[in-house]
């Protein structure tokens, strides 16, 4: 009788207090809810991520990039994370819309210029056999020897930067049915590029 009695006079206090518990019981669920957010929150970051497809050679602009919030374990080293500061540089590679953006991706970065050299953009000759051409891909220029009607390098061990894809006939090797290759070369094999160039078409060949 005494536990019967007990139970019901709690039960008497729930009646009369209903509102206070529901409050109580509400507030607690909040609080369930919100350190659940926080804890895929934490598992979160936000990196910078192409917009649309951009193309190698493109210059970046505010429309080209956007910021997303990924998980931890999708978000591949080097990421980037502040889209204000990649406006105006240089893809060195076509990116797929949604990519997530790494220095490398970009002139400038960890695979920009080697201190010292230039960026050089040569057309060559034969457009097709520039589909070969990925970045980071080493060449020999060759080109027109002058006085001998022959071809020999004229610039040897040449890192690719970058294809420019779909781009206008640009530089002073003129138009072509690809975009130019830029090439990371130093002033002296630049100035011999340039001289074969003046002479006739310039090629290419793998190492």
């Amino acid at each position: 009788m005494k536990q019967a009695s007990h139970f019901t006079g709690l039960l008497r206090a729930f009646r009369w207090h209903r509102r206070w518990f529901a409050a109580i019981f509400a507030a607690i669920a909040v609080l369930a809810g919100l350190n659940a957010i926080n804890a895929n929150a934490a598992g979160l970051r936000e990196v910078v991520v192409a917009a649309r497809q951009l193309n190698g050679g493109a210059t970046l602009a505010e429309g080209d990039l956007r910021l997303v919030r990924l998980p931890n374990d999708a978000v591949p080293a080097g990421a980037l994370t502040d889209p204000t500061g990649l406006i105006g540089r240089t893809v060195t590679a076509t990116l797929p819309e949604r990519r997530v953006l790494v220095e490398a991706d970009l002139l400038g970065g960890i695979d920009g210029l080697s201190s010292g050299h230039l960026a050089l953009p040569v057309q060559f000759a034969d457009g097709p056999a520039v589909a070969l051409l990925r970045t980071g891909v080493r060449i020999d220029v060759l080109g027109p020897q002058a006085g001998s009607g022959g071809y020999r390098a004229v610039a040897s061990n040449v890192r690719v930067i970058t294809v420019v894809a779909d781009a206008a006939s640009s530089g002073p090797f003129g138009g072509d049915e690809s975009g130019p290759v830029l090439l990371e070369v130093d002033a002296e094999q630049a100035a011999a590029i340039l001289a074969a160039a003046s002479i006739g078409s310039v090629s290419f060949a793998l190492r």
